[in-house]
């Protein structure tokens, strides 16, 4: 019995249909076989090739997203998204020379195409590249004709790369747009409320934000070791001391967030409570610039002056 392309179609789109329903990693690899299914039903279906790509991306297997992705005809509507993503899973794939090499291909030939200037900023950003990263989403939101409630991820990665460049005022202006955007973003709060506590500054204003951020992200370690740096940088150690090891729970091995218990500990007069921890961030640690100054601590603890300075 062979199918006619009237029996063919809807049952393609049936086995379509159930595909996209089945969204998450759990079933990626049934999904894979309907759309795989549906696509020999209609090789044509450029929309379920799409959608066969992003369920390789959700299994990680990014060669074969990748594979699939460039099966997409140049005529296709989905062409440009598609050329999109090629360069972000080449850039997953540590690819990043290939990947920026093919998105400044494509936003020269689309300079309009936010989602290809915020896919080339993500890749310089993640080779380190964070002055090229600020340029390309300065072009990316310079085409946000209004901002969105989702571009604050524009801002907020903006503001990562202007951080790591020590332009401190642009990256705080970047991370209250936005919040302006989206006002209940833990996320930005965290980084915007730990970087003060980490220059010393608004240090009331800080613990109110990264509280905040606590209360919307409860079981976040990273939130909770802010907030315990927060007391601690205030000079309030036993409550700076019960933040961090609620943090240390939810984030066990963290080298950073042992050493900040360590150093509440200490403060506190739990001075062999201090050195457990500050062992553990040795043990933890795989920075050799930050091996000597556990070991100063493990010798020497800290001094009042050394815990008001955050060192």
């Amino acid at each position: 019995y062979t199918l006619s392309l009237n029996d063919a179609l809807p049952i393609s789109e049936g086995l379509f249909s159930i595909a996209v329903s089945r969204s998450d990693a759990t079933n990626a690899d049934i999904a894979i076989l309907y759309l795989r299914f549906a696509l020999y039903l209609q090789p044509d279906f450029d929309l379920a090739t799409l959608v066969l790509a992003d369920r390789f991306e959700t299994l990680k297997k990014y060669d074969d997203a990748i594979a699939v992705y460039r099966t997409i005809p140049d005529t296709s509507p989905y062409q440009a998204a598609a050329a999109v993503q090629i360069a972000i899973d080449e850039g997953r794939l540590n690819r990043n020379d290939k990947a920026i090499a093919d998105l400044k291909v494509i936003t020269a030939k689309n300079p309009n195409d936010v989602a290809a200037w915020t896919s080339l900023a993500d890749v310089y950003r993640a080779a380190d590249k964070d002055a090229e990263a600020i340029d390309a989403y300065t072009k990316a939101i310079a085409l946000l004709n209004p901002p969105s409630k989702n571009d604050w991820q524009l801002y907020f990665a903006r503001a990562v790369s202007e951080e790591n460049l020590k332009q401190y005022s642009q990256a705080e202006a970047d991370l209250q747009m936005a919040m302006k955007i989206s006002p209940n973003q833990p996320q930005v709060m965290n980084y915007l409320g730990y970087t003060w506590v980490d220059q010393n500054r608004k240090l009331p204003e800080a613990l109110a934000l990264l509280e905040k951020a606590r209360a919307l992200s409860p079981y976040d370690g990273y939130i909770v070791d802010s907030v315990g740096w927060a007391y601690f940088r205030m000079a309030k150690y036993k409550e700076a001391a019960t933040t961090l090891q609620a943090a240390v729970l939810l984030v066990p091995g963290d080298p950073t967030i042992n050493e900040h218990l360590g150093d509440a500990y200490w403060m506190a007069g739990r001075k062999l409570d201090a050195r457990f921890q500050w062992n553990h961030a040795l043990a933890f640690n795989t920075d050799p610039k930050l091996k000597p100054m556990l070991e100063k601590k493990l010798k020497d603890g800290v001094t009042p002056a050394q815990a008001r300075a955050g060192q």
